[in-house]
């Protein structure tokens, strides 16, 4: 199973089930150890409490959240 030092998820802002995508990053093991997932979301989605949450940065009405 291949696995990946970066990566970006941008998907459409309304997306029914855009909370679960981090589980699914990490639970199929899709990222190497140290590696780094940003998704982009709107400001109602909030991962802060997700335990590989690292940060988010907001330029504007744009969301990223940071994952390790």
């Amino acid at each position: 199973k291949e696995q990946f030092d970066f990566i970006f998820a941008d998907p459409p802002y309304e997306l029914k089930g855009l909370e679960t995508i981090p589980d699914l990053v990490f639970t199929n093991n899709f990222l190497k150890e140290n590696g780094l997932f940003v998704l982009e979301h709107g400001k109602k989605n909030q991962f802060d409490k997700h335990p590989r949450f690292i940060e988010q940065r907001v330029y504007g009405s744009v969301n990223f959240s940071f994952f390790r």
